[in-house]
């Protein structure tokens, strides 16, 4: 299939590019809140690094999406990286990621981080990128979320987007049982492995 990469310039697109990203992962696919905040939030990014919101397009259709933005720490997340099934394989994802280390380097961007969904995580590591736990509720408070843990170095705790509490761990592997234990012991509590990229 062929496709041609762009970045996000209209609203338009950047709708299109949120409804992709909702069709490959359901409905809350980061567990980073609602819709209206993260349509809120990417606007914002627009505003400011529109260059960051890449997507692959064939025939007007959106086929993949890496949607970088650059937080108050000057570090960057790409926030979703999804690529339709028939592209998976042919090198979308990589070249998307790609540009945006390359746009990341120009900015002067020192780190990125990115969630994986466990298919993507070997994705990842064959980039370069480094693993760490993220543990994250709305529910549940921080010194709830570090309680549960026994095992790993606590990388950071944060509060995102004012509400989501957050715990980052250090661990380079997944530990699927670990992942499970925080899952039913706290119910709304989400956990997925992050990885990080320094590029400069």
């Amino acid at each position: 299939m062929d496709y041609t990469i762009k970045h996000i310039t209209t609203e338009q697109e950047l709708d299109n590019a949120l409804e992709f990203s909702r069709k490959i992962f359901g409905e809350n696919e980061t567990g980073l809140g609602s819709r209206e905040n993260q349509k809120k939030n990417m606007l914002k990014n627009m505003e400011q690094n529109n260059d960051l919101l890449i997507f692959a397009e064939t025939n007007g259709e959106i086929v993949g999406i890496v949607l970088g933005s650059i937080g108050a720490d000057g570090n960057m997340t790409a926030d979703t990286v999804a690529v339709d099934e028939r592209l998976r394989g042919l090198g979308a994802a990589h070249e998307m990621m790609i540009l945006l280390e390359e746009r990341a380097k120009i900015k002067g961007v020192p780190v990125i981080g990115l969630g994986a969904v466990k298919t993507a995580e070997g994705f990842y590591a064959k980039l370069g990128y480094t693993g760490s736990l993220l543990i994250q509720s709305e529910k549940h408070s921080i010194e709830e979320l570090l309680a549960l843990n026994t095992k790993y170095q606590v990388n950071y705790t944060r509060v995102h987007d004012g509400t989501i509490k957050q715990v980052n761990l250090a661990l380079t592997e997944p530990d699927r049982e670990f992942q499970k234990y925080y899952e039913t012991t706290l119910p709304g509590c989400y956990t997925q492995m992050m990885f990080w990229k320094k590029i400069n």
